[in-house]
């Protein structure tokens, strides 16, 4: 198992080392996990003379310079895309601050210093950029593979409740542990900017997220996959 980053390091995780599809050029090689996408498109649009969908190979990394591929590849946010540079350029940077987003009847995006753990708390992955499944219906659990549409998943209205802000005198940085609980939520461990829309609220601690979709206190868990016999795995 490879070492945990530490909190603050200010060398971003790895990358999953194992892909499944490599597109190389001298300059950058493009990393592709095809179990992650779920065809948001940002590479598409951001350039489409390289990645272009109805070409095969899908991918060119030939077709641009290495930076703007790699500005690019960025903006993915499910971690599906990644890049080496194999010409000296700089690695992806660290975000400058851990991030969940709630997408509308959707995942949840996490942007960070990131570690995906099992319910033993053993280490799965690392990385910068993750979309979680919280519609329960997910095939490749706990990452979203876009069910949530065919099932009509409804998020409704976050409700923040009574959780109290963290005290902003730090920003929110340093490792963010996410673990998966046996047919239950995932827990977020750490500092974090949780947004819902326009509203943020600054997190600290451990806070379970629902992921069965059926938790009247969404995003965060309230128990019902109990009584739902949610099955995650």
């Amino acid at each position: 198992m490879a070492d945990d980053p530490t909190p603050g390091d200010a060398t971003p995780p790895a990358p999953e080392p194992k892909r499944e599809h490599a597109y190389a050029s001298d300059a950058i090689r493009v990393l592709w996990d095809a179990r992650r996408c779920i065809h948001v498109a940002e590479c598409v649009r951001g350039l489409p003379r390289v990645f272009d969908p109805r070409r095969r190979p899908w991918v060119e990394p030939g077709a641009a310079e290495a930076d703007a591929i790699a500005e690019v590849i960025r903006r993915c946010p499910t971690g599906a895309l990644h890049y080496e540079r194999l010409d000296g350029g700089p690695p992806e940077p660290l975000p400058a601050q851990n991030t969940v987003e709630l997408q509308p009847d959707g995942p949840i995006l996490v942007r960070g210093m990131i570690q995906v753990e099992n319910d033993r708390s053993e280490w799965e992955l690392q990385d910068l950029r993750l979309a979680l499944c919280r519609c329960g219906a997910s095939r490749q659990k706990p990452f979203c593979d876009g069910s949530h549409v065919a099932r009509q998943f409804r998020s409704g209205p976050a409700s923040f409740g009574n959780r109290r802000a963290a005290v902003p005198e730090a920003p929110a940085v340093g490792l963010l542990r996410i673990r998966r609980q046996k047919d239950g939520p995932i827990v977020f461990y750490g500092r974090f900017l949780l947004r819902d829309g326009d509203r943020e609220l600054l997190l600290d601690g451990a806070h379970p997220f629902c992921r069965c979709g059926a938790s009247r206190n969404k995003p965060f868990c309230d128990g019902t996959h109990g009584v739902a016999a949610f099955q995650a795995d």
